[in-house]
């Protein structure tokens, strides 16, 4: 690398850093500002929580100031005179009580009010409330006296169980204004109280919504996901709502908490865009300084990578001049021995062929990138082949050792192919692997050989000695599902040697051929059919549901009953069968050709043609 291009990475290295450094202080600056919104949105939940309490607290204190002034009245028939009423002016005013004024009215609703003045109440909500029920009521209005807006509280004068009158109590709306301030936590918080309506019993200007009398006027004027007709209906229907509000400067966080007394609603609002500017006001200096210091140390770090890069550069490359060397020799190699031979080099990530058209194929001198680019070379439709490759790559990157492989492959030609790949992991003087050697040759021919070694030559079945391995094999492996057995069967063909006797050895063969040929079509692929000798079979059932057992074996000797011969050469041949079933492990194969033999010998001397299982 020139000196010029070294410089030159650097920067680049440098610049990319610093961009990322940049960009995760500030996603960090963005995660404190998001925590401590999710703080003050808890605060502000809590604050509604105690504002609402506040004031539950003094509404049924209200309610139960009216509700003990009425033991203090004389309830004769006319409890509406004067000296009522001078009882009753001597609380009015009364801070702690919160009532301005006082009024009494009778059964037909005539109010006589502490200032002086005799109205008729008979109309109003409240006083109708109080006379149909024995509950306290509440009504915000226009004071007939002042003019101003008033809270009416009212509760019903009991005599005899039944309601004779009303006394209320009139708290102008400023009053209220006590619970303000003595549970906010800071000037960012906001207090209000309304009643179902949205009018204001308690309103702060400073806050957006505080500027006009309505609250839902207020509303209909600022930015908010949750339309207005949705927070109206929560309102009237004393549910709690939690709202976003801007008004294109500010943000707002505003809570609604209704009030188990009077019908009220305590409304919470944080000044959103006041915290998250005093975040960024704290925070930001702090995010500045860490990127400049971090900075110093990347740029001193990325020095170092490109150094060791460069160092690391120049070494595989010595490394590619030693490997060119090797295939060189490999290629020769190979074209003498008539093997493909492959190098993986675990460094790289390099799969590199020599003689890679031996046999009529097409292997790439060089696939990199280990195992998606490789998989490029098998069709789409080769799944089975996709999966023993991938298994193949696997095996060179993970595991030590020699293994041995078998890949069935179509060759350019149409013909099918066994390729055997063998692996050697080779390592370097530090015991670690640094590449996998693998060769690949045609084991067509041998498998072919090795298939027929396997076989009866008459009837195509698993030899004996085949069948014993593959059985022994399962039992060394043994896995049987729920409710299921594996199932050994020896067969003996009734009236054999009659057979050969009478129409000669050939149709004995032929017996032999047609009993194989049902046994073929009758069990599964997986299932281990084999010619134990003679006129003796054998038969692995791996996996069978232990209800179907007996249906199974006796649906095979329905399809076994074959009949040989005409009119007095007429030889008819059946089956006997021994079965033993194997729901355990442990057991080997010479226990249970015992147990279905035994079996076997059971039902041979006896009626013939039929099986009798044990286990």
């Amino acid at each position: 690398m020139k000196k010029r291009e070294k410089y030159a990475y650097i920067a680049l290295l440098a610049t990319a850093v610093l961009i990322f450094i940049s960009f995760t202080l500030t996603k960090f600056n963005e995660d404190i500002q998001k925590r401590v919104y999710k703080l003050q949105v808890t605060s502000l939940q809590n604050l509604s929580k105690q504002g609402g309490a506040v004031v539950e607290k003094n509404l049924e204190g209200m309610v139960n100031t009216l509700y003990a002034l009425t033991e203090f009245l004389d309830k004769d028939d006319d409890f509406v005179n004067e000296e009522n009423l001078d009882r009753l002016r001597k609380f009015a005013g009364d801070r702690d009580l919160m009532f301005q004024r006082f009024g009494l009215a009778d059964k037909q609703g005539i109010a006589r009010v502490t200032s002086g003045k005799t109205i008729d109440i008979s109309s109003r909500k409240y006083f109708q409330d109080c006379m149909r029920e024995n509950r306290a009521s509440s009504e915000i209005r226009k004071s007939d006296i002042t003019n101003e807006m008033i809270c009416v509280m009212a509760v019903p004068i009991i005599e005899e169980q039944e309601p004779v009158g009303v006394l209320y109590g009139c708290a102008d709306l400023k009053m209220f204004s006590i619970y303000e301030n003595t549970i906010l936590e800071n000037e960012e918080q906001y207090i209000q109280v309304i009643d179902l309506d949205g009018t204001y019993i308690v309103k702060e200007p400073s806050s957006m919504l505080g500027k006009r009398d309505n609250i839902f006027d207020g509303l209909s004027r600022v930015e908010c996901q949750t339309s207005l007709q949705e927070i109206q209906k929560k309102v009237r229907d004393e549910e709690p709502v939690y709202i976003e509000i801007s008004d294109g400067t500010s943000r707002e966080t505003v809570c609604f908490t209704p009030l188990k007394l009077n019908h009220w609603c305590v409304v919470t609002v944080m000044d959103r865009s006041r915290i998250t500017d005093s975040v960024d006001f704290i925070l930001g200096n702090d995010v500045y300084k860490m990127i400049f210091r971090v900075a110093v140390g990347v740029l001193l770090l990325c020095c170092m990578l490109v150094y060791f890069s460069w160092q690391e550069k120049h070494q595989i490359e010595k490394f590619n001049e030693q490997l060119m060397y090797d295939e060189n020799l490999f290629r020769i190699a190979s074209e003498k021995s008539g093997v493909i031979i492959m190098n993986y080099i675990m460094k790289t990530k390099q799969l590199h062929f020599v003689n890679n058209h031996m046999f009529g194929l097409s292997f790439p001198d060089r696939v990199d990138n280990l195992p998606e680019n490789f998989m490029k070379y098998i069709p789409r439709d080769e799944t089975k082949l996709k999966e023993e490759a991938r298994k193949i790559i696997v095996s060179m990157e993970n595991d030590i050792g020699t293994r041995v492989f078998f890949l069935p492959i179509k060759r350019p030609d149409g013909r099918d192919m066994i390729l055997r790949i063998q692996l050697i992991s080779l390592s370097g003087a530090d015991g670690e692997v640094r590449q996998c050697v693998g060769v690949l040759e045609d084991a067509t021919e041998t498998l072919h050989l090795r298939e027929k070694a396997d076989r009866d030559s008459l009837t195509g079945l698993f030899n004996r000695s085949r069948a014993i391995e593959k059985i022994n094999e399962v039992l060394k492996d043994f896995r049987v599902k729920e409710g299921s057995v594996h199932a050994c069967m020896i067969l003996d063909l009734d009236n054999f040697k009659q057979l050969n006797d009478t129409l000669g050895h050939q149709k004995g063969d032929e017996a032999l051929q047609d009993v194989a040929k049902i046994l073929r079509q009758h069990f599964r692929e997986y299932d281990i059919l084999c010619r134990f000798g003679g006129d003796e079979f054998m038969v692995f059932i791996v996996n069978i549901p232990r209800n179907a057992v007996e249906r199974n074996i006796g649906s095979l000797l329905k399809k076994t009953t074959l009949i040989y011969g005409k009119e007095e050469k007429k030889v008819s041949i059946t089956v006997s069968a021994g079965v033993f079933l194997v729901s355990e492990p442990g057991c080997d194969f010479e226990k249970l050709y015992q147990k279905a033999d035994e079996a076997l010998y059971q039902v041979k001397h006896g009626a013939k043609n039929g099986y009798k299982i044990c286990e």
